[in-house]
Protein backbone atom coordinates (compact mmCIF):
# COMPACT_ATOMS: atom_id res chain seq x y z
CA UNK A 1 0.00 0.00 0.00
CA UNK A 2 1.23 3.47 -0.85
CA UNK A 3 0.57 6.27 1.62
CA UNK A 4 0.07 9.95 0.81
CA UNK A 5 1.64 12.55 3.08
CA UNK A 6 -1.79 13.48 4.42
CA UNK A 7 -2.76 9.85 5.08
CA UNK A 8 0.51 9.19 6.91
CA UNK A 9 -0.49 11.71 9.56
CA UNK A 10 -4.11 10.71 10.21
CA UNK A 11 -3.56 8.67 13.38
CA UNK A 12 -5.60 10.17 16.27
CA UNK A 13 -2.37 10.54 18.27
CA UNK A 14 -1.07 13.10 15.73
CA UNK A 15 -2.21 16.66 16.39
CA UNK A 16 -2.09 19.71 14.11
CA UNK A 17 0.17 18.35 11.34
CA UNK A 18 1.56 21.10 9.11
CA UNK A 19 3.75 21.14 6.05
CA UNK A 20 6.47 23.77 5.68
CA UNK A 21 5.94 25.69 2.45
CA UNK A 22 8.44 28.57 2.43
CA UNK A 23 10.70 30.88 4.40
CA UNK A 24 11.41 34.58 3.95
CA UNK A 25 14.10 36.73 5.60
CA UNK A 26 14.38 40.49 5.77
CA UNK A 27 15.47 43.42 7.92
CA UNK A 28 13.70 46.66 8.75
CA UNK A 29 15.68 49.75 7.75
CA UNK A 30 18.24 50.81 10.38
CA UNK A 31 17.66 47.69 12.51
CA UNK A 32 20.36 45.05 11.92
CA UNK A 33 18.37 42.09 13.25
CA UNK A 34 17.16 39.61 10.65
CA UNK A 35 13.48 38.71 10.79
CA UNK A 36 12.44 35.27 9.57
CA UNK A 37 8.92 34.39 8.46
CA UNK A 38 8.01 30.75 7.91
CA UNK A 39 4.86 29.71 6.12
CA UNK A 40 3.12 26.40 6.81
CA UNK A 41 0.03 24.70 5.47
CA UNK A 42 -1.98 22.58 7.89
CA UNK A 43 -2.33 19.22 6.13
CA UNK A 44 -6.09 19.01 6.40
CA UNK A 45 -6.80 22.64 5.51
CA UNK A 46 -6.19 25.05 2.67
CA UNK A 47 -5.10 27.78 5.06
CA UNK A 48 -1.58 29.21 5.37
CA UNK A 49 -0.09 29.78 8.84
CA UNK A 50 2.77 32.26 9.41
CA UNK A 51 5.33 31.87 12.19
CA UNK A 52 7.65 34.79 12.88
CA UNK A 53 11.06 34.89 14.54
CA UNK A 54 10.43 38.30 16.11
CA UNK A 55 7.55 40.52 17.07
CA UNK A 56 7.83 44.27 16.69
CA UNK A 57 7.09 46.05 19.96
CA UNK A 58 7.53 49.81 20.30
CA UNK A 59 6.42 51.02 23.75
CA UNK A 60 5.77 54.61 22.59
CA UNK A 61 3.47 53.43 19.78
CA UNK A 62 0.26 51.51 20.25
CA UNK A 63 0.23 48.15 18.51
CA UNK A 64 -1.99 47.98 15.43
CA UNK A 65 -4.93 45.65 15.41
CA UNK A 66 -3.32 42.31 14.68
CA UNK A 67 -4.53 40.50 11.61
CA UNK A 68 -4.83 36.77 11.89
CA UNK A 69 -1.63 34.92 11.04
CA UNK A 70 -3.71 32.56 8.86
CA UNK A 71 -5.08 33.16 5.36
CA UNK A 72 -5.87 31.21 2.21
CA UNK A 73 -2.82 32.19 0.13
CA UNK A 74 0.90 32.50 0.76
CA UNK A 75 0.96 36.01 -0.73
CA UNK A 76 -1.90 37.24 1.47
CA UNK A 77 -0.38 35.67 4.57
CA UNK A 78 3.07 37.11 3.90
CA UNK A 79 1.68 40.55 3.04
CA UNK A 80 -0.47 40.72 6.19
CA UNK A 81 2.45 40.03 8.53
CA UNK A 82 4.95 42.28 6.72
CA UNK A 83 2.40 45.10 6.40
CA UNK A 84 1.63 44.92 10.12
CA UNK A 85 5.32 45.22 11.01
CA UNK A 86 6.10 47.93 8.45
CA UNK A 87 3.06 49.99 9.45
CA UNK A 88 4.11 49.97 13.10
CA UNK A 89 7.72 50.77 12.15
CA UNK A 90 6.63 53.67 9.90
CA UNK A 91 4.31 55.06 12.58
CA UNK A 92 7.21 55.14 15.04
CA UNK A 93 9.46 56.86 12.48
CA UNK A 94 6.73 59.42 11.73
CA UNK A 95 6.62 60.22 15.47
CA UNK A 96 10.35 60.99 15.34
CA UNK A 97 11.52 57.82 17.04
CA UNK A 98 14.90 56.37 16.06
CA UNK A 99 14.81 52.69 15.07
CA UNK A 100 16.35 50.42 17.66
CA UNK A 101 17.10 46.69 17.73
CA UNK A 102 15.24 46.55 21.06
CA UNK A 103 12.02 47.05 19.11
CA UNK A 104 12.32 43.44 17.94
CA UNK A 105 11.37 40.89 20.56
CA UNK A 106 12.45 37.31 19.78
CA UNK A 107 9.65 34.80 19.62
CA UNK A 108 10.94 32.30 22.20
CA UNK A 109 8.93 29.47 20.65
CA UNK A 110 9.93 30.17 17.05
CA UNK A 111 12.31 27.21 16.73
CA UNK A 112 9.70 24.82 18.07
CA UNK A 113 6.59 26.18 16.38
Amino acid sequence: MSWSREEALTDPAVREPMMFTSEFRFRLRDIPTEIILRLYRPLHSGRIVVRRSHNLSIPQVGAPAADADETDSEGDALHAVVDEMVSLYNTARAQGLTPNASWLKPNENFATL
